[in-house]
């Protein structure tokens, strides 16, 4: 099996003021140096879509459909020498309706989850104290059940193999924005000999909230 996934996060900035009271930081690199830096995905600005196909009496049928993006966060530091150690990402889809044909029944792919398997580290070359670069490779999490006829079914989690991720920061001391791309191709799961997922692709927006 092939896979082949590629993501970028890129970081823009967006002014605001801190909260009274609350810590102020000169930079992203002082920010992220202040322990666990949390970016949340919001479902403003972020869409994506999924490739999928389904066996029929005819053959395999693919088609692209639209997701939703529900939430989801990530969490990240940065040390001492400037490297970045990326704790937690995580990212939630709305339910996907799936064909009629398939069930002779109303189904859906509900519980759709993509999370970082383990954490990871990776040295970020800094052109400024708000702006640095690096490629870093994530162990991803494809996490899923199949509702069918209101009945739910958890389904076993999809472990994607190493990925190849290009991270782009900037912004500011007092606020850090990320835009993510994601894309995947391959047989990322299948099921029953019914289903396959042949791609996701992603784009989200996320910010740290003050």
């Amino acid at each position: 099996m092939r896979i082949l996934l590629a993501s970028t996060l890129l970081v823009g900035a967006c002014a605001s003021n801190p909260p009274a009271g609350g810590e102020q930081y000169d930079s992203v690199r002082d920010r992220l140096s202040d322990g666990q830096t949390r970016m949340f995905v919001g479902s403003e600005g972020s869409s994506g879509n999924i490739t999928a196909r389904r066996w029929t009496q005819s053959g395999w049928v693919e088609g692209v459909t639209p997701v939703t993006i529900d939430g989801g966060e990530l969490s990240a530091k940065v040390d001492a020498a400037g490297t970045l150690k990326l704790d937690t990402f995580v990212v939630e889809l709305a339910p996907i309706d799936i064909p009629e044909e398939v069930f002779k029944k109303p189904a859906q792919l509900d519980d759709v989850q993509v999370s970082l398997r383990e954490p990871t580290s990776v040295q970020l070359a800094w052109t400024s104290d708000d702006d640095a670069t690096a490629t870093v490779t994530l162990a991803l999490d494809f996490d899923w059940a199949i509702r069918v006829n209101g009945g739910k079914t958890p389904l076993g989690t999809q472990h994607l193999p190493p990925v190849m991720v290009d991270v782009a920061l900037t912004g500011a001391g007092d606020h850090i924005d990320a835009s993510i791309s994601l894309a995947a191709t391959g047989e990322l799961w299948s099921w029953a000999g019914l289903l396959e997922m042949t791609s996701i692709e992603l784009s989200l927006a996320a910010g740290t909230v003050d």
